[in-house]
């Protein structure tokens, strides 16, 4: 399918992850910390491509408007401070419902509580959104209660959930007018960068992982760039987006990289049994998330998890198929990973 990138940066997703950050204690320490986790020198790559990161976050805060309902969203307890998901969780519900930006009185609570219990259910089998009849129907407490109780939400989230649940067209109302206040903050951020950020967007496209994120679109036209997340990749059902500096991360594992340190950063994929499983299912057939965790006896978000790090790796990628998307192994990085150990023990 073809496809284009789209340069402009997207209001909604750009505000939410600003003020996500504007909220971090120390994003700067955070981002460098997660950089050296990744296995490559943090503090040398945020220094050599981060400036207009910088810049555009410390303009953004210089005129962001603060509201109540922040600390709903990125207080204590709260998408700011708990598990990734939430926050992705939080990034979906607005971007794929962006038409309530500029008319809140047409939302609908009832569609809104059903796409976000199929949200939190979904476990990555679907690439496209479904009709409102094949989503989760949630018209009382005890049918929100009994829902989370089959979910994987860990227990410390529920009760966070279950308000969003009870509450949705309200919090949901909180929401886009936190995102719609702080619209102009965002442009005056994207205007006193926009001289860097045009020397960036040229490289946003390319690379392995690009290939990998083009082939999950589904009817999707477009992926947008993002400078908030500037190395994220992510696929929701109607909108993609790939960071600023994603294909500079795969240029400096590459670069720095020595066949020893491809070795090691491949082989901590095993490090626990589950990975090799995963693999050795694999090895038949492609499956789908599900598939793979009710064989292995796995909850779907540590599935999800086992097979973020094999795609990492490059042990397995990913093929949409009948509206799901199916793991398929990746027999050619595999034979040359086993070809990269047999020079560096056996020769």
């Amino acid at each position: 399918m073809d496809f284009r990138i789209n340069y402009e940066l997207d209001p909604i997703f750009e505000v939410l992850g600003l003020l996500s950050i504007s909220h971090m204690d120390d994003w700067r320490k955070e981002t460098i910390g997660q950089l050296d986790e990744y296995g490559i020198d943090g503090e040398t790559f945020f220094r050599k491509h981060y400036s207009v990161v910088e810049k555009y976050v410390e303009t953004f805060q210089k005129y962001k408007v603060t509201l109540p309902q922040e600390s709903l969203f990125f207080g204590n307890s709260s998408f700011g401070e708990a598990d990734n998901n939430l926050l992705l969780l939080l990034l979906a519900v607005a971007t794929e419902n962006r038409e309530y930006l500029e008319k809140p009185e047409e939302i609908d609570p009832m569609y809104l509580r059903s796409f976000l219990a199929f949200y939190i259910a979904d476990t990555v089998e679907h690439a496209e959104l479904p009709d409102i009849s094949d989503m989760p129907q949630l018209p009382d407490e005890r049918t929100m209660i009994e829902f989370l109780n089959r979910t994987d939400v860990k227990n410390e989230e529920k009760w966070y959930v279950l308000e969003l649940l009870r509450g949705t067209g309200q919090w949901f109302v909180q929401l886009m007018e936190m995102i719609r206040k702080n619209i102009p903050a965002f442009e005056k951020a994207k205007d006193d960068v926009k001289k860097s950020l045009d020397k960036l967007l040229p490289n946003t496209g390319g690379g392995n992982r690009f290939a990998q994120i083009a082939g999950l679109l589904g009817g999707q036209e477009e992926i947008h760039v993002t400078l908030a997340y500037p190395l994220l990749q992510v696929v929701f059902y109607t909108s993609t987006y790939r960071g600023v500096l994603f294909r500079f991360l795969e240029e400096q594992e590459t670069e720095s990289s020595t066949m020893r340190e491809i070795a090691v950063r491949q082989s901590k994929a095993f490090s626990d049994k589950s990975k090799m499983d995963i693999l050795c299912m694999l090895k038949s057939s492609s499956k789908y998330n599900l598939e793979l965790a009710e064989a292995l006896e796995l909850s779907p978000s540590t599935t999800s998890h086992h097979m973020n790090v094999l795609l990492e790796c490059g042990f397995v990628a990913v093929e949409k198929r009948d509206g799901k998307v199916y793991y398929c192994l990746s027999q050619e990085n595999v034979r040359e990973y086993i070809g990269r150990l047999e020079r560096l023990l056996l020769r």
